[in-house]
This record gives C-alpha cells, sequence and structure tokens, in this order.
C-alpha cells in the first residue's frame, strides 16, 4: 500500500477509541449486528465460525492495517462469525457510519479495501481446496504451512512459529475438533516433523510438508 494511503487511513481511524486487548478476546459474536468496525493497528485478529458439533474453523486472519466486519457493514448482512484476538491487539474503534462515510468520500480507499478483500477470498478459498484434501495429519500439516506463513521465521528448510498457538487454536485452523488435532500433533511430534520450544512450534522440514500437501491434490 502507497505510504500517503496508509497516512491518510491511520490519520482517519486514530480519531476514535483506541482499545488494547489480551489474546482471546472476543471483538463480535456472532449472530450479532456489528454497530462499529474495528482498525486493527497492532496484532493479530482471527474471523471463525462454529459448526453445530462445535467445532471451530477459522476463515481469515486480519494483519495490522486490516479493518473489519466489512462484510456486515457495506453488504448489511447478517454476521454468522466470531472476531477473536490471536495475540495481544491494539485497535480502533469506529461507529460504522463514520466510516461508511469515509468510503464514500475516499475511492482510492475503497479501491484498497477492495484489493484486500479479493486478496483474502484468494487465500481462503486456497485454505479450503486444502482443507476438503486429505485426512486429519494433511489438515494439520496445511495449518501449519498456513501459519507458518503468517507468523513463521524461515531459515532454510525450518520454520519458527513466532507465535504460541494451542491445540484448540491449530485445530481451529485445520477445521477439526481438538481431540484429533492433539493426536496428530503427538504423532507429528513423535516423527520429528515439529518440535517445540517455549510452547512455540518450530517445523523442521518444509519442504517435506508441502510435498505431501502437493501430492494430496494430484
Amino acid at each position: 500500500m502507497p505510504s500517503n494511503l496508509t497516512q491518510k487511513i491511520e490519520k482517519f481511524f486514530s480519531r476514535f477509541t483506541k482499545k488494547v486487548l489480551k489474546k482471546g478476546s472476543i471483538l463480535i459474536d456472532a449472530e450479532e449486528t456489528p454497530e462499529e468496525a474495528f482498525y486493527l493497528k497492532k496484532g493479530y485478529v482471527r474471523e471463525y465460525a462454529l459448526s453445530p458439533q462445535g467445532v471451530e474453523l477459522t476463515l481469515h486472519i486480519f494483519a495490522p492495517g486490516s479493518y473489519f466486519p466489512m462484510l456486515a457493514i457495506i453488504s448489511k448482512t447478517k454476521n454468522r462469525y466470531f472476531y477473536e484476538t490471536i495475540t495481544p491487539a491494539e485497535l480502533y474503534i469506529i461507529p460504522k457510519e463514520e466510516l461508511v462515510n469515509f468510503l464514500k468520500k475516499e475511492p482510492d480507499v475503497v479501491l484498497d479495501l477492495s484489493r484486500r478483500l479479493l486478496l483474502g477470498l484468494d487465500k481462503l478459498i486456497l485454505r479450503i481446496e486444502n482443507l476438503t484434501n486429505g485426512n486429519a495429519k494433511l489438515k494439520i500439516i496445511s495449518a501449519l504451512l498456513f501459519l507458518s506463513r503468517h507468523f513463521g521465521e524461515k531459515k532454510g528448510n525450518v520454520a519458527k512459529l513466532n507465535e504460541a498457538f494451542t491445540h484448540r487454536d491449530i485445530a481451529s485452523f485445520a477445521g477439526i475438533s481438538r481431540e484429533t488435532a492433539s493426536r496428530e500433533l503427538e504423532k507429528l511430534q513423535k516423527e520429528k516433523a515439529i518440535s517445540y520450544l517455549r510452547h512455540k512450534i518450530t517445523i523442521n522440514n518444509i519442504k517435506a510438508f508441502q510435498k505431501m500437501v502437493s501430492s494430496a491434490k494430484e
């Protein structure tokens, strides 16, 4: 994003109330009608759905500079998702009418928002492809690769996640139950495919994981 556009967006959002939240804070509940939008200054937020069986599925991760829930605000459709911080986060809270009025006056901001939404949709489609192919192990591997792209520090063929994710977190990214995720993660640890240091996961062979996911699509 051009720096002048970033400055314009941050200048607008910084006029409103700022809130600092810890990891695991729910910002919006499913079925709740959002009256406010959130601009993410620092940290990460996930958007997730809950199945009738109680299984969580993370649909999207919002990074710093994102604002949400734009689908519910712009299209005025019913919100069906939860929004939760997955790291400590700093956000600005904006009345939705103020945000809509701002967007009406700033076509370059709308164009940037459209680009973000389309990129998010492309990533979601890729994740759905990965989640519908293969067994629980492959789903866990796909989830770990997904997390490594967002939170990983890669050195050669090894990727270390910079954030600590619980089995529940990873289960949500994989679209499986926490119990199943725990079993598969323990198997991967015994196989030395992954390791832990201070509760943070290291993927010991990124290329092997990528090959397994690619083979499942063939």
